[in-house]
């Protein structure tokens, strides 16, 4: 209920932002943007087998000037990130991938400069992630994690709450603009998992570490 509260809270503060800006005279980068971009990464780490996989983010966005060829970028996405695990049957069987799946909101602040009018910028600043468990398919939660006495499903309490920073370049024109971007998980994302006393089912799974690794590209199309 605390994670639900918070993320409610910046969700209204966020849309609440970008409605006055759009309410703005003058610039045209204060104008309410929609977006969408498809996700490739996921959850890196040197415990686990893991393989990147492709994921989607939509949200709401706006850019407002603040001086000269400065500009600040705020919004919020909605966002479905995978990653591939290793995972066995059985210790004898042959090595298959799990989709390890978590979805949440992302609220972004990001400072950026115009290099070329309204037709190339570059952005850079932090996200707050909130984010569900990592759940795997439904079918592989009873499988177990290759090297380890653990199952699929005994790695979902990943942390809920976390921290990216991110560098993002915008290209095209007043109206359509192409957006790049590439965000790492400051915290460690496991932390969370770390407190389930794994190491009590397989000695290996203590101090378990993990950082988001994410290269998005998307469109945004201001209205």
């Amino acid at each position: 209920m605390q994670h639900f509260k918070l993320f409610l809270g910046a969700v209204l503060m966020i849309c609440s932002l970008i409605v006055n800006a759009q309410n703005r005279n003058g610039d045209s980068y204060n104008r309410l943007g929609i977006q969408a971009g498809i996700t490739y990464g996921g959850i890196s780490t040197n415990d686990f087998s893991t393989s990147e996989k492709s994921g989607y983010m939509a949200g709401l966005t706006t850019r407002a000037a603040v001086y000269n060829n400065f500009i600040v970028i705020y919004g919020v996405n909605f966002y479905e990130i995978k990653t591939g695990i290793n995972i066995k049957e059985t210790a004898t069987s042959q090595t298959s991938v799990a989709d390890f799946k978590t979805t949440g909101v992302q609220l972004n602040l990001f400072g950026g400069h115009k290099i070329i009018k309204e037709h190339l910028s570059i952005e850079a600043g932090p996200i707050l992630q909130i984010n569900s468990k990592w759940k795997p398919e439904k079918e592989f939660e009873n499988y177990f994690i290759e090297g380890y006495d653990l199952q699929a499903s005994d790695l979902e309490e990943i942390s809920r709450i976390n921290f990216n920073v991110a560098g993002n370049i915008s290209a095209g024109f007043r109206d359509v603009k192409f957006w790049f971007q590439y965000q790492y998980g400051v915290n460690n994302i496991f932390s969370r998992l770390n407190s389930e006393g794994l190491e009590n089912k397989d000695s290996r799974a203590a101090n378990l570490k993990g950082h988001l690794g994410l290269a998005t590209a998307g469109i945004v199309v201001y209205l």
